[in-house]
């Protein structure tokens, strides 16, 4: 079958050993093939503007939530200790796959009897062996409600307690977007875009630098670019654990270190953040619990921890968002992203991405409209987002909440308004980030937790359930035995979606 599929705009990312971003950008093409040989392109996300929030306003009548064939979901997906059997998704190597379990790839070939490390297969199961590696502390440094930027920080005050401080933040300003940020309002926007708690990048900066306290800091020199870093760090531990069943921190030198099998995600995501930066012996003392450690400056800050957990941060029984396509009846837009990076790479691969049916538009406005998925009250409108809260308390740290990225500024739906599903919210563009093509990137969060596409929590939008292949922006959408694959072309039978409903 002959194809003529049209990539929207290639852009490949490269990570540092820093864990900062290097973007490619490579030209526009025009291919002519099927659209299973497309290549995929890397959107890095990157919205500017500070966060602007909704007063609570009364409940609607609208129901958000229901259970779809999901009425206990269990816990999230976290690392189990080995041996176990792990299955091959596209896009993985045999190295990685050492690197990720904390083995050498000639143990992994003798353990499976593997020949060439060249050759893998889709779905191949691979045995896991027990290796041996240190294992690092087992003391939960914080709850995962005080990770995320959840419940536990509803009436938390970013400004007023650096004010308290005397904080050096307080003097500090910035340009982000075209607007002139305090420090405070800089960890308020990082807390927003990245969903981490307040306290926590507070207390990371204070540990790292002394900016919350002191009146001339230690630490180099502040900015947000070097805090939304921490933050996407900080993301990647998190959810490398929580979702990815990452099971050990490989060191410069090529050695390993396995998380304790007691660890909750949040301490996991502090070991690994500090494992960035930090010798063997210092990250021992900065992720125990006595003097120069992290828990220390946190409790000096603001207490014991666990006076804010609010556990389980996502109960068993927790309701799926009953969603449809977010564009009207009718229409045919196209799946070109599959689960990736809610905000940055670090966090849940839980965005999908869709372009409406206009052909080629670069960074041109489209004329469709995007639409509500589900019914709720608008809390946040600008620098390319709105955010859909669904159980409509006007907090975005609580409930379900559907994160829209790319929106024009032109006719975008203004907060305060309750939405019905299918009520428009605005037009597809670049804003907000850095797209090279016009598209629609669409998230959930739920208590502040990005939540992965692909389950134990999928999304799933008029009944196309989304599934990651392994990779990021690689999957697909199933519905009975429908199948559409991510994929940047137009091909209605491959990657066309039309709302029917």
């Amino acid at each position: 079958m002959k194809c003529e599929n049209r990539v929207l705009g290639h852009k490949s990312t490269r990570r540092h050993a820093s864990g900062g971003i290097i973007l490619v950008v490579m030209s526009l093409a025009l291919l002519v093939g099927c659209a299973r040989e497309q290549r995929r392109t890397r959107t890095v996300d990157a919205p500017t503007g500070s966060p602007a929030k909704a007063s609570p306003v009364g409940p609607s009548a609208a129901t958000s939530t229901q259970a779809v064939g999901l009425p206990n979901v269990g816990p999230l997906f976290e690392p189990t200790p080995p041996p176990q059997v792990y299955v091959v998704q596209s896009g993985d190597t045999l190295t990685a796959i050492a690197s990720r379990f904390g083995c050498t790839v000639q143990v992994l070939m003798e353990a499976n009897q593997i020949t060439n490390p060249n050759l893998l297969q889709v779905g191949q199961k691979l045995q896991i062996p027990t290796v041996q590696a240190d294992v690092g502390p087992s003391a939960i440094l914080l709850p995962d409600s005080e990770f995320v930027n959840g419940p536990a920080y509803v009436d938390f005050d970013i400004g007023a307690f650096c004010a308290r401080q005397g904080s050096w933040l307080i003097g500090y300003s910035e340009s982000i977007g075209g607007q002139l940020l305090s420090g405070p309002e800089i960890v308020s926007l990082v807390a927003h875009r990245f969903s981490l708690g307040p306290r926590l990048l507070l207390a990371i900066l204070e540990t790292q630098g002394g900016w919350v306290t002191e009146a001339n800091p230690t630490g180099p020199s502040f900015s947000y670019s070097m805090l939304a870093k921490m933050a996407d760090q900080l993301n990647k531990g998190y959810y490398d654990w929580r979702g990815r069943g990452v099971t050990v921190m490989t060191w410069e030198d090529g050695t390993t270190t396995r998380y304790a099998p007691t660890l909750n995600a949040a301490t996991a995501g502090l070991q690994y953040f500090f494992s960035l930066r930090a010798t063997k012996s210092e990250w021992q003392r900065l992720v125990g619990t006595g003097p120069g450690s992290f828990l220390e400056t946190y409790r000096r800050l603001f207490g014991d921890p666990a006076q804010y957990a609010v556990e389980p941060l996502i109960p068993a029984d927790t309701a799926n968002p009953s969603l449809v396509l977010p564009w009207p009846k009718g229409e045919m837009w196209y799946y070109v992203g599959g689960p990736h990076g809610g905000w940055g790479d670090g966090s849940a691969w839980t965005a999908l991405d869709f372009v409406p049916d206009e052909g080629y538009l670069g960074c041109q406005t489209a004329a469709s409209w995007a639409t509500a998925a589900a019914p709720g009250l608008i809390i946040y409108s600008q620098d390319g987002q709105v955010l859909i809260d669904l159980d409509e308390d006007g907090h975005e740290e609580t409930g379900w909440v559907l994160f829209y990225l790319h929106v024009a500024s032109a006719g975008r739906v203004p907060v305060g308004t309750r939405v019905r599903t299918g009520d428009r919210i605005g037009h597809p563009s670049c804003e907000g980030g850095f797209a090279e093509a016009t598209h629609l990137h669409l998230a959930r969060k739920y208590n502040g937790e990005w939540i992965a596409a692909d389950g134990p929590l999928p999304m799933i939008l008029s009944g196309w359930q989304a599934r990651s292949s392994g990779a990021p922006y690689e999957g697909t959408l199933t519905r009975g035995r429908e199948v559409r694959t991510s994929c940047e072309c137009w091909e209605p039978g491959y990657n066309g979606l039309i709302r029917e409903e």
